[in-house]
């Protein structure tokens, strides 16, 4: 993976707060994050789970999520601790993990509420 953990998380976050503010729908703002991240996405499983991941989240936080990255994310979200572990250092790897519990139970709490 190109950057650690946080550091993705971090420039992710960043992209998602400036395209909300240049008026972009939320809808609008995944796509685009999508597009910045792209390199990554297809590089790696463990950045696009990152990608995605932190996509997810956010828009969480906005009670939002596409069906298309819920599924999207769904579908990896099986990478293994290992593989994990062998892509990021032990502290990001577990603050991955513990970030998917969190989607987990964003999703299990009903806190989607809108999709494209």
């Amino acid at each position: 993976m190109l950057w650690n953990y946080k550091e993705l998380e971090q420039f992710i976050a960043e992209d998602f707060e400036e395209f909300l503010e240049e008026g972009l729908s939320l809808s609008q703002v995944t796509e685009k994050l999508l597009v910045e991240y792209h390199r990554g996405i297809v590089r790696s499983n463990v950045e696009k789970l990152v990608v995605y991941l932190t996509v997810a989240l956010l828009s969480l936080e906005k009670n939002y999520l596409r069906e298309d990255i819920q599924f999207e994310l769904n579908s990896i979200i099986d990478i293994s601790s290992t593989t994990l572990k062998q892509e990021l250092a032990a502290e990001d790897a577990e603050k991955v993990l513990q970030d998917i519990e969190k989607y987990n139970q964003k999703l299990m709490n009903g806190d989607k509420r809108g999709n494209i």
